[in-house]
């Protein structure tokens, strides 16, 4: 029993050094990829505001998915989830959308420029119901700085931590959203 017991903790030990050691080489190897860009803050700022501007067109002109490609958002984003059960099951209109760009960060990775950005959206709807969400945003900018005075640029993907994690259809999430409000 002593030996199982000395055996167990020996080896929650090593494993637990080792994946420690791991998760160091793992850090200082993601930190080393990153590198400065070749985008200044000023004009990754310009991409979160025509993003959030798209976002702001499509919501007020109850749309969310219209134009994706503009936009960045998805039906997985929690932003799309609270505007569709406030405005369908809910049945309240949205007066406002704002939001708020803040900790623009800018860098490389393989090669790629990626801008970072905390934002804070707010939907204002009709009974004076305010919802706020605030999130991380990182967008991949597939241009060089030279191009980025004309409309030639491009947003090529996005990522939140909004975006749910579950592979839960819109209508499926609406129907269970309908059901617990119903309760």
């Amino acid at each position: 029993m002593k030996k199982i017991i000395l055996l167990s903790l020996s080896l929650g030990v090593l494993l637990s050094s080792g994946f420690l050691i791991s998760n160091a080489i793992a850090t200082s190897n993601i930190s080393q990829e990153k590198t400065e860009s070749t985008i200044s803050k000023e004009q990754a700022l310009t991409f979160f505001t025509k993003v959030l501007e798209q976002q702001k067109a499509d919501f007020l002109n109850n749309t969310p998915l219209a134009h994706t490609n503009q936009s960045r958002l998805s039906s997985r984003d929690e932003a799309v989830l609270i505007f569709l059960s406030s405005t369908k099951v809910d049945k309240q209109q949205l007066h406002s959308f704002s939001y708020k760009i803040s900790n623009v960060k800018v860098y490389s990775e393989n090669q790629r420029n990626y801008a970072e950005a905390y934002v804070t959206r707010t939907f204002n709807f009709g009974s004076g119901l305010e919802t706020g969400l605030g999130d991380t945003l990182v967008l991949e900018i597939q241009s060089s700085p030279d191009n980025l005075k004309g409309p030639s640029h491009t947003i090529s993907t996005s990522k939140s931590t909004s975006e749910v994690n579950e592979k839960v259809s819109v209508d499926e999430f609406l129907e269970k959203y309908e059901a617990e409000a119903e309760k």
